[in-house]
Protein backbone atom coordinates (compact mmCIF):
# COMPACT_ATOMS: atom_id res chain seq x y z
CA UNK A 1 0.00 0.00 0.00
CA UNK A 2 1.66 3.71 -0.96
CA UNK A 3 2.06 6.31 1.27
CA UNK A 4 -0.62 8.97 2.37
CA UNK A 5 0.86 12.25 1.48
CA UNK A 6 -0.25 15.26 2.18
CA UNK A 7 -2.78 17.33 0.24
CA UNK A 8 -1.63 20.09 -1.67
CA UNK A 9 -2.28 23.86 -0.76
CA UNK A 10 -5.23 25.51 -2.07
CA UNK A 11 -3.64 27.83 -4.75
CA UNK A 12 -6.65 29.84 -4.32
CA UNK A 13 -6.16 30.58 -0.64
CA UNK A 14 -2.39 31.30 -1.11
CA UNK A 15 -3.06 34.05 -3.82
CA UNK A 16 -5.81 35.33 -1.77
CA UNK A 17 -3.77 35.76 1.12
CA UNK A 18 -0.85 36.56 -0.84
CA UNK A 19 -2.77 39.69 -2.48
CA UNK A 20 -4.82 40.64 0.23
CA UNK A 21 -2.57 43.97 1.06
CA UNK A 22 -3.59 45.38 -2.57
CA UNK A 23 -7.08 45.19 -2.38
CA UNK A 24 -10.53 42.69 -1.57
CA UNK A 25 -9.55 39.50 -2.92
CA UNK A 26 -12.10 37.05 -3.61
CA UNK A 27 -12.51 33.38 -5.29
CA UNK A 28 -16.07 34.22 -7.24
CA UNK A 29 -16.90 37.79 -8.59
CA UNK A 30 -19.99 38.79 -6.53
CA UNK A 31 -22.93 40.44 -8.11
CA UNK A 32 -22.42 43.77 -6.53
CA UNK A 33 -19.34 44.48 -6.88
CA UNK A 34 -17.25 47.31 -5.15
CA UNK A 35 -13.63 48.12 -6.81
CA UNK A 36 -11.18 47.72 -6.23
CA UNK A 37 -11.64 44.24 -6.20
CA UNK A 38 -9.00 40.84 -7.28
CA UNK A 39 -10.69 38.03 -8.05
CA UNK A 40 -8.71 34.57 -7.63
CA UNK A 41 -9.19 31.46 -9.61
CA UNK A 42 -7.18 28.25 -10.15
CA UNK A 43 -7.58 27.22 -13.61
CA UNK A 44 -5.06 24.33 -14.31
CA UNK A 45 -1.57 23.77 -13.89
CA UNK A 46 0.69 20.04 -12.85
CA UNK A 47 2.45 18.56 -10.44
CA UNK A 48 5.22 15.99 -10.62
CA UNK A 49 4.60 14.06 -7.42
CA UNK A 50 6.37 16.70 -5.64
CA UNK A 51 6.29 20.25 -6.57
CA UNK A 52 2.53 21.67 -7.92
CA UNK A 53 2.18 23.82 -10.56
CA UNK A 54 -1.10 25.80 -10.36
CA UNK A 55 -2.02 28.06 -13.33
CA UNK A 56 -4.01 31.07 -11.66
CA UNK A 57 -6.20 33.47 -13.35
CA UNK A 58 -5.87 37.00 -11.40
CA UNK A 59 -9.03 39.29 -12.67
CA UNK A 60 -8.71 43.01 -11.03
CA UNK A 61 -11.14 45.26 -11.29
CA UNK A 62 -11.04 49.27 -10.91
CA UNK A 63 -13.68 51.90 -10.84
CA UNK A 64 -12.05 53.10 -14.21
CA UNK A 65 -8.71 51.87 -16.21
CA UNK A 66 -6.51 53.65 -14.31
CA UNK A 67 -7.62 51.99 -11.46
CA UNK A 68 -7.88 48.58 -12.74
CA UNK A 69 -4.90 48.85 -14.73
CA UNK A 70 -2.75 50.24 -11.92
CA UNK A 71 -4.08 47.46 -9.57
CA UNK A 72 -3.28 44.59 -12.22
CA UNK A 73 0.27 45.89 -12.59
CA UNK A 74 0.60 45.88 -8.40
CA UNK A 75 -0.52 42.04 -8.35
CA UNK A 76 2.11 41.09 -11.47
CA UNK A 77 4.79 42.63 -9.15
CA UNK A 78 3.71 41.00 -5.73
CA UNK A 79 3.36 37.74 -7.58
CA UNK A 80 6.57 37.94 -9.37
CA UNK A 81 8.51 38.96 -6.35
CA UNK A 82 7.11 36.70 -4.06
CA UNK A 83 9.70 33.68 -4.83
CA UNK A 84 11.13 32.79 -1.30
CA UNK A 85 8.24 34.16 0.51
CA UNK A 86 6.27 32.33 3.12
CA UNK A 87 2.43 33.00 2.81
CA UNK A 88 0.02 32.00 5.06
CA UNK A 89 0.11 30.90 8.68
CA UNK A 90 1.10 28.27 11.10
CA UNK A 91 1.14 24.80 9.51
CA UNK A 92 -0.76 26.18 6.72
CA UNK A 93 2.41 28.42 5.67
CA UNK A 94 3.57 27.76 2.10
CA UNK A 95 6.84 28.68 0.62
CA UNK A 96 6.59 29.94 -3.20
CA UNK A 97 9.56 28.46 -5.20
CA UNK A 98 8.79 30.29 -8.42
CA UNK A 99 6.38 32.75 -10.02
CA UNK A 100 6.04 33.28 -13.78
CA UNK A 101 3.87 35.44 -15.73
CA UNK A 102 1.98 33.07 -18.76
CA UNK A 103 -0.28 35.82 -20.28
CA UNK A 104 0.52 39.45 -18.73
CA UNK A 105 -2.47 41.66 -17.86
CA UNK A 106 -5.19 42.50 -20.73
CA UNK A 107 -8.18 44.29 -21.14
CA UNK A 108 -11.25 41.98 -20.73
CA UNK A 109 -14.83 43.40 -21.78
CA UNK A 110 -16.88 43.52 -18.55
CA UNK A 111 -20.82 44.16 -18.90
CA UNK A 112 -21.35 47.33 -16.57
CA UNK A 113 -23.27 50.64 -17.11
CA UNK A 114 -20.49 52.62 -15.37
CA UNK A 115 -16.81 52.92 -16.33
CA UNK A 116 -15.65 49.93 -14.53
CA UNK A 117 -12.94 47.79 -15.90
CA UNK A 118 -11.64 44.35 -15.36
CA UNK A 119 -7.98 43.74 -16.21
CA UNK A 120 -7.05 39.87 -16.27
CA UNK A 121 -3.86 37.70 -16.34
CA UNK A 122 -2.37 34.72 -16.02
CA UNK A 123 0.41 32.82 -13.57
CA UNK A 124 2.10 30.19 -13.12
CA UNK A 125 3.65 29.37 -9.92
CA UNK A 126 4.90 26.39 -7.64
CA UNK A 127 5.64 24.97 -4.54
CA UNK A 128 6.13 21.69 -2.72
CA UNK A 129 3.98 19.80 -0.73
CA UNK A 130 3.59 21.22 2.96
CA UNK A 131 5.36 18.94 5.88
CA UNK A 132 3.75 19.16 9.45
CA UNK A 133 6.24 20.55 11.55
CA UNK A 134 8.33 22.07 8.85
CA UNK A 135 7.91 25.95 9.60
CA UNK A 136 8.68 27.56 12.75
CA UNK A 137 7.52 30.86 14.70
Amino acid sequence: MGDHLAPWPDAETVLLDLLEPLAATVTATPADLTAPLIRVQRVGGSDDGITDYPRMEIACYGADRAQAWQLAEQARQLILGSVRTQVGTGDDRVLIDSARTDNPPTQVPWNTTDDMRRVVAYFRLAWRRPRIGTFSD
